[in-house]
């Protein structure tokens, strides 16, 4: 089923690029299947492009209006939570058959490695000197790391490459999606005493997500069926064109739309 539903996703952006230039090909170009070849040629031209970028640029956590403030909430309560190692334990035990707790950190036995889940809950942003330490602090072996923060900089994120252990690091946002992955949430016990502002970001992202580009390329496909039955214009071009780009960035942009792309834990 996953293999089909890529599948789909993948016809589905091809089909969006395809009409996008198949309607101004249409607008300059009097042959309707030349209009399709050079319209082909461009989608597998542009589909091998945006994967050589996407091969090279690492995706970051984008989360919903409601999401990021659940994770605000969330790491505020577990920061405040004498036990919160107790609920570390419990949702890596609904995975995991072996699962051992230590003083600062948890112990993951998985086939033939051991991966050890470090909770840095401190409201400030986890730098080289403080990933220095956690490595350090470690009395047991592992093959890998993992560390929940409220954030890192891009220090600490080049610092880690110097280590031969591999060293996963994720601000708060990106630990909501890991709860997500196992569908474990902590309660929230404590929330943010502030004022909710609109962003101009934030509108982007509502703009962009993905469960608007249905009605981006509905939209798009009216007008593209009207021009049929009038006269074509540079009106049609410009209009379907932006909606079909809408639906594009809506649906393959991660900036608005990520999930976890592998298994963390």
């Amino acid at each position: 089923m996953k293999k089909i539903y890529y599948f789909l996703q993948i016809l589905l952006k091809l089909t969006l690029i395809f009409f996008l230039s198949f309607i101004w090909l249409r607008f300059f170009l009097d042959s309707l299947w030349l209009s399709a070849v050079i319209a082909l040629s461009i989608t597998i031209l542009i589909e091998c492009l945006h994967r050589l970028i996407k091969k090279h640029n690492k995706n970051k956590s984008s989360l919903k209006i409601k999401e990021k403030e659940d994770a605000d909430n969330i790491f505020f309560s577990l920061l405040t939570d004498n036990k919160y190692m107790k609920f570390y334990e419990e949702m890596l035990k609904s995975r995991h058959n072996q699962v051992s707790v230590k003083k600062q950190y948890l112990l993951i036995k998985k086939n033939d490695i051991t991966i050890l889940l470090f909770p840095y809950l401190k409201l400030k942003t986890l730098t080289a000197d403080d990933l220095l330490d956690i490595l350090k602090s470690s009395k047991d072996k592992f093959d890998k790391i993992i560390i929940l923060c409220h954030d890192y900089n891009k220090e600490t994120e080049v610092f880690k490459k110097n280590f031969n252990k591999e060293i996963l690091l994720l601000d708060k946002y990106e630990t909501y999606t890991l709860y997500k992955e196992y569908d474990y949430f902590p309660e929230i016990t404590n929330e943010y005493k502030k004022e909710a502002k609109l962003t101009f970001k934030d509108m982007l992202s509502f703009a962009f997500n993905r469960s608007r580009s249905k009605g981006y390329i509905l939209s798009a496909i009216f007008l593209f069926i009207t021009s049929f039955f009038v006269q074509m214009n540079v009106y049609y071009c410009i209009i379907s064109s932006l909606l079909l780009i809408m639906a594009l960035i809506s649906y393959i942009n991660p900036k608005y739309n990520k999930k976890v792309s592998k298994e963390v834990i």
